[in-house]
């Protein structure tokens, strides 16, 4: 499989951009390629797929992997009227023993987590080491458009693209916590809030979470071409309809092997409609922690 060209097709697939030649050979790599599928998957592309469009024949049956990862994907199998991929719910996902909400958090010092400064730098591009935000076009504001912080009095504006996705990064140092002797794995959870300038578009709002074993200060723009690399991942996208106002919050949990060094979040918002794309988008109270269950009596 040629992977550049099928990341390609994919961005463009994302963005609803595919001409019907491009949609054609989109089809041809996911029916004759697993590894294109799995691709699908880990780039957080959650939304459904009927049985009349891309993945119609498609069964996708992950490989084993090597690191345990949160986000455990469950084979998918084709029914009579199609593969439907929804959104992941935490809930059965892994299946947890631990009862939700019990697990001690320690906080993850996320830089400027509420964007209270209004003249924090903000980067254009992949972040250059850690304490920083760094993405697409955005600003830090105050209420507009009848939306108003989640926390506090700034929130960061997503500024609409015309073209793909309006999105931002940062980088965790991992390198000062905790080892977690005896196991393989930490859990940790990234959760954000969101909000829509417009609330009468449709949006699907993504939180993603690389754990790479490279420190932060080595990471660079580089790093995206090799995010396949990355010793564990998760991705989660949760849509919302037209008519959802005020602020969405929701979260994702992974597993990060002792190994991992960084952390990369990525938060982003796709808007299906062409014609919805110039309205922006709002983050605001973003938060990393570190989970330990509590122990057994």
């Amino acid at each position: 499989m040629n992977t550049t060209r099928f990341e390609e097709l994919l961005l463009a697939y994302e963005d609803n951009a595919l001409r019907p030649d491009e949609l054609a050979e989109f089809k041809q790599l996911l029916g004759s390629a697993p590894a294109a599928r799995q691709r699908l998957v880990e780039a957080g592309v959650l939304q459904t797929i009927a049985a009349s469009h891309v993945m119609a024949k498609a069964v996708i049956v992950p490989p084993q992997r090597k690191v345990i990862a949160w986000l455990q994907w469950r084979p998918l199998t084709a029914a009579a009227a199609g593969l439907v991929i929804g959104l992941f719910s935490a809930s059965v996902v892994f299946g947890f023993v631990a009862q939700r909400g019990l697990e001690k958090r320690t906080p993850l010092a996320v830089f400027e987590p509420g964007f209270e400064d209004a003249q924090m730098p903000l980067t254009i591009g992949f972040p250059g080491g850690p304490g920083q935000w760094s993405g697409d076009a955005a600003q830090v504001v105050a209420a507009e458009n009848g939306v108003p912080p989640k926390e506090g009095k700034f929130m960061l504006r997503l500024e609409p693209m015309s073209r793909g996705v309006p999105r931002i990064y940062q980088v965790l140092d991992l390198q000062s916590l905790p080892s977690g002797a005896g196991t393989e794995t930490r859990e940790m959870e990234i959760s954000a809030s969101f909000a829509a300038a417009d609330p009468e578009t449709a949006v699907r709002y993504v939180i993603r979470a690389f754990a790479v074993t490279e420190a932060p200060e080595t990471l660079d723009v580089s790093w995206f071409d090799r995010r396949e690399e990355s010793i564990a991942s998760v991705a989660r996208g949760m849509d919302f309809m037209p008519g959802a106002t005020g602020w969405q919050t929701f979260s994702v949990r992974m597993q990060v092997p002792r190994a991992a060094r960084s952390l990369v979040l990525f938060f982003g918002a796709r808007t299906p409609d062409r014609a919805s794309r110039m309205s922006p988008h709002y983050l605001d109270d973003v938060r990393a922690s570190l989970l330990a269950s509590p122990a057994l009596p």
